[in-house]
């Protein structure tokens, strides 16, 4: 005769207390506040109007004249990131000033890294691969050996010599600096089920649906990045870079880059500052 087991409620509420975090938790962050997201009816009109107004970018190839600056073929990496399925892989073009470094950064940092930045939440920041056998995996920062020269050299050769080879501050091609929060990544990729499930929303969406699969994607994000003190000063800054493997030496580089100090002359949109004064 079979006997029937019946679990007491309280000992399945307790079950259920422990493990609903962590499935909770088996979403990315950026994901969950999609789902979340409470869309205004303002922040709806605004996205319907973009959604109206947006045109296809369409590159032109084997023009008649060829062009006299001839972009290189842009390297793309086995994991794309989900902004990629709408963004261009260069997706800073309003700002002309800014653009050019804006789009460098996008090398090597994460998207999300700069754009979701929830007030309420701390995240932690580490190399994730998005190339090479650990696609998609975290990477240990690298530490790199610096020489330390008490005496200057000799002679300018050698003092070249000793600083022509730089190693970098990425643990490997194709890596970025991505948000963490509870050890998952916070940022999703093409091939991941929620965005195959808004591509194929998209698809064969109307306008009006379209405006609302827009709005929550970015209802979590901000629009403008941090400044580029927040990462380039010295007091208060978004990421640890000792910790994400910077030497001493590229620790100081980075602090006291030279672009930057010529970006914070700028204080209104419409300055003009000469080329010539970029050292200065």
């Amino acid at each position: 005769m079979n006997k029937q087991y019946k679990i007491h409620p309280v000992f399945m509420i307790i079950l259920l207390l422990i493990f609903m975090p962590y499935s909770a938790m088996a979403k990315p962050l950026y994901q969950l506040h999609v789902e979340q997201a409470e869309i205004s009816d303002q922040d709806l009109k605004k996205s319907l109007k973009q959604v109206k107004k947006h045109k296809k970018i369409k590159i032109i190839d084997n023009l008649p004249v060829p062009p006299f600056h001839k972009r290189t073929t842009q390297q793309t990496t086995q994991k794309q990131p989900f902004c990629l399925t709408c963004h261009l892989a260069l997706p800073h073009r309003n700002d002309e000033r800014s653009r050019t470094f804006m789009n460098m950064h996008s090398r090597y940092i994460a998207c999300e890294t700069c754009h979701f930045r929830p007030e309420t939440v701390a995240m932690t920041y580490r190399w994730l691969a998005y190339d090479g056998i650990d696609a998609g995996n975290v990477l240990s920062p690298r530490r790199a050996l610096e020489n330390i020269v008490e005496k200057p050299p000799e002679t300018e050769q050698k003092h070249k010599a000793q600083f022509k080879k730089q190693v970098p501050l990425a643990p490997q091609p194709g890596a970025r600096i991505s948000p963490f929060y509870e050890n998952i990544p916070v940022l999703l990729f093409k091939e991941t089920p929620f965005a195959q499930k808004i591509k194929m929303e998209w698809k064969d969406a109307s306008e009006n649906q379209r405006a609302d699969i827009k709005a929550r994607l970015h209802a979590p994000l901000k629009k403008k990045g941090p400044a580029c003190n927040k990462c380039h000063g010295k007091n208060k800054t978004l990421l640890d870079l000792e910790t994400l493997g910077a030497t001493p030496a590229q620790l100081k580089k980075i602090q006291n880059n030279t672009i930057v100090r010529f970006f914070e002359r700028f204080k209104k949109n419409d300055d003009r500052i000469r080329i010539n004064k970029l050292l200065q």
